[in-house]
């Protein structure tokens, strides 16, 4: 069976003039047609009589390559697909986008800054094809309103950003973390800025007072001639079993359980 495009395929037209000749993918100028399911499948679809839409949709060169070979039938799973195959494509450049600002280059020597800043304008451009929310169009006299990349909030704090680079800039410097540590604890803990700050903060503090305990409690051992391992170990009780104690005020009650010795008065005195 010879299908032919124009019998079964329906042309979507973009709505707002801004979209005329544009990639319904990625926003770029559309130079090719893709079809949704490629024409190479539509024999399989038409008898199988699975999901398949059956539309022509304005492409650039790039998605329509991603796509060519690519069995998918609906267009919302086409533009996942690419989407998918975009941010994997430029990984490299969209993590110098996320880690880098403009004003941080002047710092760099020629050959690093002239690199860095390369694959800051790649990334953005990427980026902004990555998170092309596609766009409204009619077929066959039927309006729809397709937006298939969802406007994501990520906040912090309460504060609310439109973008990860944006927050994670913000972030980075309200709570002094570096980026690229909390970019992968951002991932680790359910994508939430809040809990990875709230994490590494804890981990921050723990260290500290891991570091003032031993410190605290080495010069107590030292001064009373303790074992210092045993001086950290009943400090360490002694604040367990009771939360408003401070290593001072749990060292305080060492010396008075442990070392402390009141002076016996004699029945003569």
């Amino acid at each position: 069976m010879h299908l032919k495009e124009f019998e079964i395929y329906r042309p979507i037209n973009a709505i707002s003039p801004t979209n005329y000749n544009q990639c319904f993918y990625c926003g770029c100028i559309s130079t090719k047609i893709d079809l949704v399911p490629p024409l190479k499948f539509a024999y399989h679809y038409l008898v199988t009589r699975e999901e398949a839409e059956f539309l022509s949709v304005p492409a650039c060169q790039e998605c329509f390559d991603f796509l060519k070979d690519e069995r998918i039938s609906t267009l919302a799973k086409r533009t996942d697909n690419v989407k998918f195959k975009l941010a994997r494509k430029y990984s490299k450049a969209l993590k110098v986008y996320e880690m880098w600002e403009e004003d941080e280059l002047a710092e760099l020597d020629h050959s690093l800054r002239t690199s860095i800043n390369a694959g800051l304008k790649l990334g953005e451009d990427a980026y902004s094809r990555v998170k092309f929310p596609g766009f409204d169009f009619e077929v066959e006299g039927e309006k729809h309103s397709a937006h298939y990349t969802p406007n994501e909030v990520f906040e912090v704090f309460g504060s609310k950003f439109d973008n990860f680079r944006d927050a994670l800039t913000y972030a980075s410097a309200s709570y002094r973390i570096p980026k690229s540590k909390l970019k992968d604890l951002f991932f680790e803990h359910d994508n939430s800025f809040d809990s990875a700050i709230t994490f590494e903060h804890s981990v921050i503090e723990k260290k500290l007072f891991e570091k003032e305990l031993k410190g605290k409690c080495k010069l107590f051992a030292l001064k009373h001639k303790l074992n210092i391992k045993f001086v950290i170990h009943a400090v360490t009780l002694y604040m367990d079993d009771d939360e408003y104690l401070t290593i001072d005020t749990a060292l305080e009650r060492l010396y008075e359980k442990r070392i402390y010795k009141p002076v016996q008065k004699s029945i003569f005195d």
